[in-house]
């Protein structure tokens, strides 16, 4: 079970949402208010800001663009409110690394095993949700979905309650592609990609859960092999479950 996407509050950031109300294999919950995830903030509204900040009560933002990406597109209005902001850079897609049908799985792959700073974006969220907290890419998709996808396994997340979560972007994908074209940057890489790139569907998490658990058995032993000390974990699970 999720969180109903008709609590969304926002227009202008489509994938936007609470992963609060996630269960966790013992019967917790992940904390609702805590952690949120979405799409680019670029070009976010005022009303959009408010909610963000004065509702919601966001005091960290987590944004896994590029360094290039997150200069050239900006931070648009929340950069001029009491926010902290971190940019950790997660390898963007810049072109099929996988024949058709595993074009994405590959790249999730790909960050699983050779992306540095995925480790370090899990420490980031460890230590940013002791308050609210909002993680995003460009579509909240790819790079926020496999960094999300890890946060909930290592706090005990069911299997099907992350791939629900990751599965739900799904049904805003018309809408985050509609949202990319207005911006050169993503409308050329549309021009040059393959269409898969621009999907979420259920074979390609399916693979990653499988190929983590056969490669590393558990989130929590990537985590470790990967250098995410214990304590960071346990912080994870603390600032997020309920009692």
């Amino acid at each position: 079970m999720i969180v109903e996407q008709s609590e969304r509050r926002l227009s202008t950031m489509v994938n936007f949402r609470d992963v609060g109300g996630l269960r966790t294999e013992r019967g917790r919950q992940i904390r609702p208010g805590r952690l949120f995830r979405g799409d680019s903030v670029q070009d976010i509204t005022s009303a959009e800001v408010d909610t963000l900040i004065d509702k919601l009560g966001i005091r960290y933002i987590i944004d896994l663009r590029t360094g290039e990406e997150a200069i050239q597109q900006g931070r648009g209005p929340l950069g001029d409110q009491p926010v902290n902001y971190l940019n950790i850079p997660l390898v963007d897609v810049a072109g099929p690394i996988g024949p058709p049908g595993r074009v994405l799985l590959d790249h999730y792959l790909d960050h699983l095993e050779r992306d540095p700073n995925l480790p370090v974006a899990i420490e980031a969220v460890a230590n940013a949700v002791r308050l609210p907290t909002l993680v995003h890419c460009a579509a909240g998709k790819d790079r926020t979905g496999v960094t999300m996808l890890l946060v909930e396994l290592l706090v005990g997340v069911t299997e099907e309650d992350a791939k629900s979560d990751f599965l739900a972007t799904a049904e805003n994908m018309s809408e985050i592609v509609t949202r990319l074209r207005r911006w050169r940057r993503y409308a050329d890489n549309m021009a040059k990609l393959t269409e898969e790139i621009y999907r979420c569907e259920e074979n390609s998490i399916d693979g990653l859960l499988k190929e983590l658990k056969d490669r590393y058995g558990t989130a929590e032993q990537w985590a470790l092999e990967k250098g995410v000390p214990t304590d960071m974990i346990g912080q994870l699970r603390v600032r997020l479950l309920m009692d």
